[in-house]
């Protein structure tokens, strides 16, 4: 019979004694949740060979695998819940900029903050920017189709991957797409993969495609009496003509946690406030664009940045938030709901009421302008009975009003069993056909994305870890 042992000998061999981590273990066992998994080792592998090879002795071995990149998942999508091995890519780093072609070939390991950084030392730009962009891979953005303020304008991961190189669970190497930015042969296999949160196939390599940098940006505050007023404003921006980089939203609560980042004065008396921004060739156009969507949204009060550091102490403030939260003496739960743009202010109205009603402390910052609302449940200990069912009434409200229980991190363990809420029998029947053909013997992410409880308020309880307390995420929203 095998044993861990044995497999773990068999994946040295193929990576080298020093890329196989059996002890010190520990900061492989979770991401940025509060959940806590149990693995037999760690491997590192350094090339889309060595993974395949890694691959096939855990295939062989019926041993599990979760593929791990900057660990900042926040559903718990890398942590190991079948034991067997993690599957670090973080060695696989390489970032190549093919200006000819205008794109990028990354490893899946690279950050994805170092693939905008390289790409705008050429003049050029990968918009998809979570909040996590400085730690978080790109590897884990297409598992999880991730997001950001920018994705408003210019569209999630999944409409910049033009290729990427795949190990199924086999170990076989599946090469899909590629510099070619136009294409329309056969099945969009890539698509499969881009969300599937590593239960399809381990992506190694990708190729994104790249658009001009901006030259200009020009950045406005706008304050409201309420959040459900500053709603209503996004929802009549977005339906005027006029298409901002991003429009992001910072409720009263927000607004409390980051008032010491923002400029003296901003959003003091303001129950609410929008981040509104634009981008371009020219700043007359830049400039006449934020002006004119100032006068469509119609607050009680206004701001426009005047200069470069200014600009840049907004954006700060708003990014900050999940830092913020990390900082605090209390627990949070931060939370990630989509909703048709016209539902936002029922949404927001929601949050509100079930906040009264819990006693909870629960602000709110949203990409608004695509729907993408983030409320965080701040709690005491004593408190940590209502968080659960406080969630799954978000999640019942957000699948109410038309939208979806993830608007960019995925389902992880932490949302599978409430996905149910949002999709159907005959979707999860497809779904798991789908991973039984392309994954026959489980190994591949086991306990992620598919519901294995009731959609109600204990799912928490039925998480490694909370219960414990413990540790606390270190990403925002």
């Amino acid at each position: 019979m095998s044993t861990p042992t044995q497999a773990l000998r068999e994946m040295a061999a193929v990576v080298g004694d020093r890329h196989v981590i059996t002890d010190a273990l520990e900061p492989f066992r979770h991401d940025a949740t509060f959940m806590d998994g149990e693995l037999i080792g760690a491997v590192l592998p350094g090339t889309t060979a060595e993974v395949s090879a890694v691959i096939k002795v855990c295939y062989q071995h019926g041993v599990p695998v979760v593929a791990r990149g900057g660990g900042s998942s926040l559903v718990g999508g890398s942590v190991p819940l079948g034991g067997g091995v993690v599957l670090s890519l973080e060695r696989m780093s390489g970032i190549e900029i093919d200006r000819g072609n205008v794109c990028a070939v990354a490893g899946a390991g690279a950050i994805t903050g170092r693939i905008q950084e390289e790409a705008a030392l050429h003049g050029l730009m990968y918009p998809p920017d979570p909040a996590s962009t400085q730690m978080s891979s790109i590897g884990g953005n297409i598992a999880c189709n991730s997001g950001g303020p920018s994705c408003l304008k210019y569209g999630v991961t999944a409409d910049y991957v033009m290729g990427m190189t795949v190990v199924m669970a086999d170990g076989q190497v599946l090469r899909l797409g590629g510099r070619t930015r136009k294409r329309s042969s056969g099945y969009r296999l890539a698509h499969l993969f881009i969300g599937s949160e590593g239960t399809l196939g381990i992506v190694t390599e990708v190729v994104l495609k790249l658009i001009p940098l901006p030259r200009h940006r020009a950045t406005a505050v706008v304050s409201f009496h309420t959040a459900t007023d500053a709603a209503s404003a996004v929802a009549r921006l977005m339906g005027s003509g006029h298409l901002p980089a991003a429009l992001e939203l910072m409720d009263r609560g927000a607004l409390d946690l980051v008032g010491d980042l923002l400029p003296p004065g901003l959003g003091t008396d303001a129950g609410c406030v929008l981040l509104v921004e634009q981008d371009g060739g020219s700043p007359e156009q830049v400039q006449a664009d934020i002006e004119a969507m100032v006068v469509v949204v119609d607050g009680i009060d206004n701001r426009l940045a005047q200069s470069g550091p200014e600009r840049d102490k907004l954006w700060n403030a708003r990014r900050s938030f999940g830092k913020v939260l990390m900082s605090m003496p209390k627990n949070y739960f931060a939370e990630d709901l989509s909703v048709p743009i016209s539902a936002i202010p029922e949404m927001l109205a929601r949050i509100e009421r079930l906040a009264i009603e819990t006693g909870l402390n629960i602000p709110v910052v949203a990409h608004a302008g695509d729907g993408n609302v983030h409320p965080s449940i701040v709690f005491d200990d004593d408190q940590r009975d209502l968080v659960g069912p406080a969630a799954a009434r978000l999640f019942a409200d957000a699948v109410e009003l038309g939208g979806s229980i993830s608007g960019e991190h995925g389902l992880g363990s932490l949302k599978r069993d409430h996905a149910a809420r949002e999709h159907s029998a005959l979707e999860f029947d497809l779904m798991r056909q789908l991973k039984n053909v392309m994954d026959p013997k489980g190994i591949l992410n086991p306990h992620k994305v598919f519901p294995e409880g009731p959609a109600d308020g204990g799912f928490l309880d039925r998480q490694p870890g909370w219960r414990a307390g413990g540790r606390r995420s270190e990403i925002g929203d």
